[in-house]
């Protein structure tokens, strides 16, 4: 997990990113987008605006991205690489 002052930061350059993109953060999906570049720790915090004007075109990457790191995917994915019994 991010470190709370770190979350922060990269949540307000992500905020930012979206107000100059005049991103409607109220909607569910850019919420989603806004989310996964926060806590996507591959994305450097000057390039989240980058990232999530990319999102617009590409969704499914910067969401991947995101879900790859989180906690619930890397304990699922050596369960799905495990042989069968």
């Amino acid at each position: 997990m991010l470190a709370e002052i770190c979350l922060q930061a990269r949540l307000q350059e992500a905020k930012r990113c979206a107000r100059v993109l005049e991103l409607d953060i109220s909607q569910r999906n850019i919420q989603a987008y806004v989310i996964a570049c926060v806590t996507d720790t591959d994305i450097h915090i000057d390039q989240i605006g980058e990232v999530l004007g990319q999102a617009l075109a590409h969704p499914s990457r910067v969401l991947l991205g995101a879900f790859e790191k989180s906690e619930i995917y890397q304990s699922v994915l050596p369960l799905l690489n495990d042989p069968p019994l």
